[in-house]
Order: structure tokens, then sequence, then C-alpha cells
């Protein structure tokens, strides 16, 4: 297929995701690997919980003896941390706390607020309970060498935290990628401390690049602006592919007099693979090697590099962590028609998803401009819409921003 054709939006993306390859790994603590992404599955060292523990304060008994009413004696107090020898009989209770362990002999923890214990050393549960009442059973969560987690997960707080808690020390990740972004545009200015000038605006599109690579476990390593001058290009993009692992440039991907990021990757010897996507917003998207960096053009307008950032550069990380790539990875009901010129794009829309009545209902009547960041901000999601439009009730491929 020659470069200049437009690629349907699922081949572009597998395209993308095989410039992705993992370079390495490394092995680090646990408490270190947040953001990162697993190389290898990882299993429990422990139990979790490694006894069976009490889930509320109150008195570890036996159910038989909350059938009715009656003293039962106290025979020692449990906080969390310790340990007892103590074996609950008939007509006995522990003092017990949250995430102590259940003693021997006791089937039920029965709530403070349950209980009548006036002189400290006798106890009366004023309301029956089950066996099991308020125990979490040893290995609820799991077991020793269970299963926790496969190669490719990107560790996030809840996912560190569960390694951690199931003995977990050390994991084996990919080496984290680093990125360079090059912003062309003659117009742009970086710092909003600096006065604008007569047409110039305000650079935004490497903080929506940035975000995109940071949620992937990758990491910005330099930002370079340049004005829209073949050379300047040239010199910007050779500068970021000798340090970095990938190469994002924004504007001059499209066929402008002044776009020229595709003629500056093939004057610096870069196999060119697309220029096009069947894809609105951001039909122009430039994906290239020079030598082993692989190189990312998106477009100019905010929303659009936004949107490409999501959909197909977001593959290529998934490549690099072995992931297989999963754009829209959930669902949700359109909650409106969605009425679309007959064209052949797949249309990527900002839109808002909210539950209601039991479903996922979705608001795709924000503003669709490229040059729109103001309805990025209000949307929470991007859904996927062939050409033409959806009817209301569709279910429509989705996924969350951000």
């Amino acid at each position: 297929m020659l470069p200049t054709s437009l690629w349907p939006l699922d081949e572009a993306i597998q395209r993308v995701h095989a410039l992705g390859r993992p370079s390495g790994t490394e092995r680090i603590l646990v408490r270190a690997a947040l953001g990162r992404t697993l190389a290898d599955s990882v299993h429990a060292a422990v139990a979790i919980p490694p006894f069976p523990r009490a889930m509320m304060d109150g008195y570890a008994v036996r159910a038989a003896d909350t059938t009715s009413p009656r003293p039962l004696a106290v025979v020692d107090t449990l906080a969390a941390g310790a340990w007892s020898t103590t074996r609950v009989g008939q007509g006995e209770a522990v003092r017990i706390m949250t995430g102590a362990p259940v003693p021997e002999g006791a089937d039920a923890v029965v709530r403070f607020e349950w209980c009548d214990a006036s002189d400290g050393k006798h106890v009366t549960v004023r309301r029956p309970v089950a066996p099991g009442e308020s125990i979490q059973p040893r290995g609820e969560d799991c077991e020793v060498g269970s299963h926790l987690l496969p190669a490719g997960t990107l560790l996030r707080h809840a996912e560190v935290a569960l390694l951690c808690a199931a003995g977990v020390a050390e994991v084996d990740v990919f080496t984290t990628p680093k990125v360079a972004v090059v912003v062309t545009g003659s117009e742009l200015v970086p710092q909003p401390s600096t006065p604008l000038g007569k047409g110039q605006i305000y650079a935004c599109n490497d903080l929506l690049v940035a975000a995109m690579v940071e949620s992937c476990g990758a990491v910005v390593a330099a930002v370079e602006y340049v004005a829209d001058q073949l050379e300047s290009v040239q010199a910007a993009i050779r500068r970021a592919a000798e340090t970095a692992d990938c190469v994002i440039t924004t504007g001059g991907a499209s066929v402008g007099d002044f776009d020229c990021v595709p003629q500056a990757l093939r004057q610096l010897g870069a196999t060119v693979h697309m220029e096009k996507v069947w894809m609105r917003p951001g039909t122009p998207f430039v994906a290239a090697s020079l030598g082993n960096t692989p190189v990312f053009g998106l477009s100019g307008n905010p929303a659009a590099c936004s949107i490409q950032a999501e959909v197909l550069v977001r593959a290529f990380f998934d490549g690099c962590c072995g992931r297989a790539p999963n754009p829209f990875p959930w669902t949700g009901i359109l909650k409106d028609d969605i009425v679309l010129s007959p064209v052949k794009h797949t249309r990527v829309l900002r839109a808002r998803a909210l539950s209601a009545n039991g479903q996922l209902l979705v608001d795709a009547s924000l503003a669709q401009s490229p040059g729109v960041l103001r309805s990025l901000v209000s949307a929470n999601c991007l859904i996927r819409v062939p050409g033409g439009g959806a009817e209301r009730g569709s279910e429509v491929p989705l996924r969350w921003l951000w």
C-alpha cells in the first residue's frame, strides 16, 4: 500500500502497534513501580489475609452461644497485630478489635453495638448471629501462589497495593520508553506569560501528548518548539531521534504549503509507513521510522492531536509493553441520534457518559471541531462512530479520558 493511501483505522492501529517492541526489562521494588508495566506475571507470596480476621470491633464468640441473650465470660482481649493462644469455649467471648486474628473456637464476631458489657467481665449478645459474621476468612482475597497480575499490566495504585499486600517485594517491569516531542508552528508561543504578537497563539499540544504518554507508563524526556521551516523541522527531528525511543511531532502533518513533517522525514531518510487515516478528526497522521526510532506526526489542532494520541499512538506504547491494542475497551448507549455527512471516515467524537437507569448513556452533543479545546474539557470519554452517524440507543465503543 502506498504511504499516501488512506488507511482504515483498525489497520492503522495495528501498524502503529507493530512499531512498538519491548526494548528491555529491569527488576525494581514494588513500592517504586507505580506507573510501570509488568514484564512477567506475578503470584502471591502470602495469603490475603494470612489468617481469619475480625472485620468489626466487638466480641469473638461461638455463634451457637448467641441464639438467646445470656452472659458470656470475657476471657481475653485482642488488638490488631496481637496473637493469642486462648481458645473460645462454650459460654465464652474474646473482646476483639478490627483486623485482629480471630481466636480458635470462635466462628463469629459480634459488633459492640449489639452487645451489653457493663462490668467488663461478661458480655450479653442481644441478637443472634450466624457463623462467619464479621469475619474475613483466611485467603479470601488470594491464596499463596495465586496468579495476581499478568505481564503487560500497567501498575496503578490498586495494582501496587495488591502486590504489597500479597507479600511481593520486587517485580520485573519493562524499561520506560523515553519520548521526545517536537512542536512545529511559527505561530506558537510556549509560555502564557509571554505577550502574544500578531497572528500568534499559545501552545498546548505538548501537554496533551504528555498526558497520554505518561498514562502509558512512558516519559516525555524532551520538548522542542520549532518554526514551520523545513531545515528547522529536520534538525529538531534528527536531534530528538538520537536521544529518544520515540519521537512525536505536532503540527505540519497535512498538505499545506508549510506542512513539512513528511518531507522532512523523507529527506532524513526515514521510511514513511502512512500519512493519512480514515478518521475524523485527525485524518493527517504520519507514522515513520527514522533508523530504529518510530516517529509519529500528529495534527496541530489541539483536539485532533489529543484524539490521534489516544487512539493511534497509544497502540505503539501497548506494543512496547507486550499489550494488545484496545483503544475502545468499553461501550456505551447513545442518548441521541448522531447524524453526520455520509463519508467513509470513522468518527471519533468527544462525549460525556453518565449512568442512568442501569445503562451508560453517552451524550455526544459537544462541539466536535478539531480546534475546540473546551469540549475536550467537558468530555469524559471518546466514542467511535461509523461514517454517516448512528441512531439513538445504539451501542458504541468507548474510551474513558484520563
